[in-house]
């Protein structure tokens, strides 16, 4: 009787603890998609040639963060994450690119990052980033996490611009 009573108790808890995140991921959706970025996003549109070497990024939300960029193999369409950490630059993440509609936004058409292939950690799999063209060189990212099939949680918006000076060998 007792281990049923708590078998009970430990499946309610967990079941609180899985609705809480689910709807923690549906709030902060509601923030990215309510954001001035989000206006900024939608007016974006496909580049006119897929990116090549390395763009620098950057996370608003996030300072001081070792991740530097992505780097663009497009006639493979594959690319890799870039971090620098005690100065030594690294290519972690590999990811495969793609144009097609948007996870979120309805029919509008971006560049797809996809990091779901075996190099990763399964954690990382369940990454997706969508990019916009918001002037030459210039993309506009959305971080969404790849929970509940049709139904990415958004996360965060990031910047990525050209910058054919940095990294132009591939890191270890």
């Amino acid at each position: 009787m007792l281990f049923k009573r708590l078998l009970l108790m430990s499946s309610a808890a967990l079941g609180v603890i899985i609705f809480g995140l689910l709807l923690l991921g549906e709030f902060r959706t509601w923030q990215v998609q309510s954001s001035p970025q989000q206006k900024k996003y939608l007016t974006g549109g496909l580049p006119h040639l897929a990116p090549k070497g390395f763009y620098a990024g950057y996370v608003p939300s996030l300072s001081g963060s070792p991740w530097q960029g992505k780097r663009f193999d497009p006639i493979n369409d594959r690319g890799v994450n870039i971090f620098v950490n005690q100065g030594k630059a690294s290519a972690k993440y590999p990811f495969y690119s793609s144009i097609g509609a948007s996870s979120r936004d309805g029919n509008l058409q971006v560049f797809r990052i996809n990091y779901n292939n075996s190099a990763n950690p399964w954690w990382v799999r369940l990454f997706l980033d969508e990019l916009v063209v918001v002037r030459p060189g210039f993309f506009l990212g959305k971080l969404s996490l790849k929970i509940i099939p049709g139904r990415p949680y958004q996360i965060t918006f990031f910047d990525l611009q050209q910058d054919n000076n940095r990294f132009r060998s591939e890191p270890k």
